[in-house]
């Protein structure tokens, strides 16, 4: 009996420094990859720059392209201006999402003046980004008391916004939320894309967001994109008409979040159909 004592006491010693190393090891594994995920976050920042809402003004409500079209001898039988650089490989079958689909009956907003909304409209009921295929509609995220203190909910399966921020047209910045992944509540992935608008924004690609309010659309441009620590995140306002779009960085920390800020440059009563998906 003695000895079979000490044999299992012995196994159960092995047993126990083994389970010690494999969490030793997870450890350090997953300490050297939140180092290099965290390191690799510049990527995802790009600088601001500004929109240029003349570029569609021949798509305003009730104007055909043909008004301001050029002459036929100056135009590219290859018409690559008009398409995502991502469909410039195979254009076949894909002239119809070019950025004219997207752009169709929207009236430009000038740049250097005020929307003409004001900050009563109703709040967002969808979001849609068409170059990333995101399509999801858009709830005020409630108040969740904490004890001594009180938090927003997050988002489920849905984007979240947060009330008392300004709603799509109005004057101000819109914040909205929305998960990049959530294994652990099973809350829905509706930003798993939003980290690729920084490359697409390097490679030259206009990326358009449209809020949409009952009957009502509000076109808005990324402008830039920005990566904070979670703790350094602060609700801001602007002097103009714009939203903010926030997700979680990186993948398995989640420690960071990306924010991705679009301004208003143009709006339609009522919506054409939508483009069809995005290429990956």
């Amino acid at each position: 009996m003695r000895r079979l004592s000490r044999r299992a006491q012995s196994l159960f010693g092995i047993s126990l420094l083994a389970v010690g190393l494999v969490l030793l090891g997870a450890a350090g594994a997953f300490y050297a990859y939140t180092a290099l995920a965290t390191r690799n976050l510049d990527r995802l920042i790009v600088e601001g720059t500004d929109v240029a809402p003349l570029a569609f003004t021949s798509l305003r409500a009730g104007a055909g392209f043909e008004a301001d079209a050029p002459p036929p001898g100056s135009q590219s039988a290859y018409p690559g201006s008009v398409m995502s650089y991502r469909q410039w490989a195979d254009p076949r079958g894909t002239l119809g999402l070019g950025q004219e689909l997207i752009l169709e009956g929207f009236t430009p907003i000038s740049a250097l003046g005020q929307p003409s909304f004001s900050g009563d409209i109703g709040r967002a009921d969808r979001l849609i980004i068409p170059a990333l295929n995101i399509n999801a509609s858009v709830q005020d995220l409630a108040m969740v008391n904490l004890g001594d203190s009180a938090s927003y909910g997050t988002p489920r399966l849905t984007i979240g916004h947060i009330p008392g921020t300004p709603n799509p047209g109005s004057h101000g910045n819109g914040w909205y939320f929305g998960h990049l992944e959530s294994p652990l509540q099973q809350e829905g992935n509706v930003f798993s894309r939003l980290p690729r608008v920084p490359e697409l924004l390097r490679n030259g690609e206009d990326i358009y967001v449209i809020a949409q309010s009952g009957d009502a659309q509000y076109l808005y441009q990324v402008t830039e994109t920005d990566v904070l620590y979670q703790n350094d995140l602060r609700l801001y306002q602007a002097g103009d008409s714009r939203l903010t779009l926030v997700t979680c960085q990186p993948r398995g920390t989640y420690d960071h979040r990306l924010l991705v800020t679009a301004k208003l440059v143009g709006f339609r009563e009522s919506p054409v159909p939508e483009p069809g998906p995005a290429l990956p």
